[in-house]
Parts: C-alpha cells; sequence; structure tokens
C-alpha cells in the first residue's frame, strides 16, 4: 500500500519500540480486507484477471474517496472491498493472504488473532465454500508452523445479502464447524437491523459459535442497534459500538456484562489523525472492555498493528500502561480456553513488569 501522506505528532523512539515489542491480539480484522493493492495486483496477473487500474498506484488512489455521511462512505467503502476480493479464484489465493496477514502479525508481535470471513460474495461468484475454506485454513496452519502466530476464524454473514444466502452459507459451513469459532454479521446496516437474523443467532448459539456483530460507526439508529444485538441476538461482543456513548445506560450495561468492543482507530490518506481516537478514549475511560483492532489494513493507510498504534498512542495521550491495558482487554476478550488465555496473559505481563520504571524512558 502506498506510503503515508498523513502528519502526526511525533512519537518517541523508545516508546515506538515498546509498541513494537509488545505482545498483542486482534479480534477485529476481515481477511479479504487484509489484501494490498500489491497482492491484488499479483494475483490478478496469476489469475489472468484483467483489472480496470493501469498500475498498482491506480488501485491505490482508487481507495480514497470521500462521503456526505457515515452510511454513504460505508457503502462506497464496501464496494472497493467487495471488488478488490474478486480476484480471488484459487486455493492458493486464499492460502497466501492469510499467510501473508500472518507474516505481518510476527512482525507486528500480535500473537494471536481472531479472523473474519465473508463467504456469500466468494460464492456468489462461483467459489464454493469448500475451496475458499480450505484455502483459508491451509494458510492459517502454515502461518502457525512459519511465524508462530495462533489465530481463529469468524464466519461473517453479509446484512445486506438475502437470509435465504445467510443460511446457505451456514449450511456450507457445517462440515467445517470445528474450524471455525465465531458467528457474526457485518456489511450494510441501513435497512437491515439485527432483529433480521434473530433465527440465524439462534441457530447459531445451538451450533456452539461463539456470538459477535457490527454496529458501524454513525450508522442510523446505531444506539439502538447495539442495544438489539444485546438483547436480541444475545452476543458476547460488539465490533466498532462506538456509539455507545451515547447513552448512559447502555454504557453500565456494557460494563456490568464485561462485553468486549473491538473499535478500529483507522485512517485514510485524506485523514489528518486516526479517526474515532477521542470517542475510543471516552470508551476507555469510562472503563468499557475496549480494544485496538486494524479492521482492513489493506485498504486503510494506517495499515497492520505496527503502523497503527504509534499514532494511536500519541494522540489519544494513552500511557504505556493504557496500550497494555488494551492488549490486555483483547486477551481476556479473546474466545480461547482458559489455559492458552492466562498463557498471553503472563507473556504480557511479564513484557509490562517494571513499567512503572521504564515511563520516563519513553517519554510518557
Amino acid at each position: 500500500m502506498a506510503d503515508a501522506q498523513n502528519t502526526f505528532p511525533d512519537v518517541s523512539a523508545p516508546y515506538r519500540a515498546f509498541l513494537a515489542a509488545m505482545p498483542k491480539a486482534e479480534l477485529h480484522v476481515h481477511i479479504e480486507g487484509t489484501l494490498t493493492p500489491r497482492q491484488q495486483w499479483e494475483i490478478a496477473a496469476r489469475n489472468g484477471i484483467r483489472l480496470p487500474y493501469g498500475n498498482i498506484a491506480e488501485i491505490e488512489a482508487a481507495q480514497t474517496y470521500e462521503a456526505p455521511d457515515a452510511p454513504t462512505y460505508l457503502r462506497k467503502f464496501l464496494a472497493t472491498y467487495y471488488a478488490r476480493m474478486d480476484v480471488l479464484r484459487t486455493e492458493r489465493d486464499f492460502c497466501d493472504i492469510m499467510v501473508e496477514y500472518l507474516r505481518r502479525c510476527r512482525e507486528d508481535n500480535v500473537r494471536y488473532a481472531e479472523i473474519m470471513f465473508d463467504p456469500q460474495p466468494h460464492i456468489e461468484r462461483g467459489v464454493p465454500f469448500a475451496l475458499l475454506f480450505e484455502g483459508l485454513d491451509a494458510g492459517r496452519r502454515e502461518g502457525r508452523a512459519k511465524y508462530g502466530v495462533d489465530s481463529n476464524f469468524i464466519l461473517s454473514i453479509n446484512r445486506d445479502r438475502s437470509l435465504e444466502s445467510a443460511v446457505a452459507a451456514m449450511d456450507d459451513a457445517r462440515p467445517y464447524r470445528d474450524r471455525v469459532l465465531g458467528f457474526g454479521i457485518d456489511s450494510v446496516e441501513e435497512d437491515n437491523p439485527p432483529a433480521k437474523f434473530k433465527d440465524l443467532y439462534d441457530r447459531a448459539r445451538a451450533e456452539g459459535y461463539r456470538l459477535t456483530a457490527h454496529c458501524d460507526v454513525d450508522q442510523a439508529d446505531a444506539v439502538s442497534h447495539i442495544w438489539d444485538c444485546l438483547e436480541l441476538l444475545r452476543v458476547e461482543r460488539i465490533d466498532h459500538g462506538i456509539n455507545a456513548i451515547e447513552d448512559a445506560r447502555l454504557i453500565d450495561v456494557l460494563r456490568e456484562r464485561a462485553v468486549c468492543m473491538t473499535p478500529c482507530p483507522t485512517w485514510r490518506p485524506i485523514d489528518r489523525e486516526p479517526r474515532r481516537v477521542d470517542r475510543i478514549r471516552i470508551m476507555y475511560d469510562l472503563g468499557l472492555k475496549v480494544t485496538l483492532n486494524t479492521d482492513d489494513p489493506g485498504l486503510f493507510t494506517s495499515g497492520t498493528m505496527g503502523t497503527m498504534l504509534p499514532p494511536v498512542a500519541v494522540i489519544g495521550a494513552f500511557t504505556p500502561r493504557d496500550m497494555v491495558q488494551f492488549m490486555r482487554n483483547a486477551f481476556e476478550g479473546a474466545w480461547l480456553p482458559a489455559a492458552e488465555r492466562a498463557r498471553y496473559i503472563a507473556e504480557l505481563d511479564g513484557f509490562a513488569a517494571g513499567l512503572e520504571a521504564e515511563s520516563s524512558a519513553l517519554g510518557q
């Protein structure tokens, strides 16, 4: 992806090194959204696909657009997102993007990730569920062996596609149930309220999936949708969920239930700073179990954890101890067996030991 053109406040070298070395977990990333312009270009060439772009720079330029409001922006973003994934045709393609994401995780010291995948758009263009999933799972195994990064999958249903399509995707996923940990919904929220998916969530719960749902930022009825995800769909996690801060009673419920929240302080070339950091700061100060995530690192200038976290830390006035707490929230909110969770948290605690003495050296 193109080098960031944004100008953010400097991050001290010691603090940057601290953030790079900190053990991390990511709970909100879409594997199709990790596909970079260079990967899109190279996979298209390998598969003999002619793209409507003359070079990688033109693909990058097409990622920059504005919109008058959040729902319109989401639709524009998703149009790019779905067009990008059209180059993925073979098992090797899906394997390669998974391996490359996990390689970047290792570079950024992301120790564990829960990764969403969207089967419906692939199935609709003739790519069988079995092919795409076997490719992704092969990539997961290869990435674990090469880079030591553990990961799990979340089956994501697109809200703006038909319920019949969603049911078919769940049916296709059934033979792989032991390799898919979670279930959620994403994509266009306008005219697709949580209630539309209640029966699907009841089925997913009965089949043993862990449950999450997107409540994207500043969409219509954002607060009521969060309530519905909690009360109707009975989710354990809210993806994004930033508008929760507009409802004091909702904040109390989220805090009491220790619901994990997965906002994404990403940015684009047109952004003067990471987006939504001010509201993430409020979520954090209110005591919510909030985490930091990259969402679609191939489509945002913010990229992966390594490039995203330093500007977020400085602009949000988050101390090293705060950044450790974000990662503790992520490991605690991860859908891991107790022993594995304890192992990761012990690693994080070991890293953070003596942090008080180091704070002055970190410039914080």
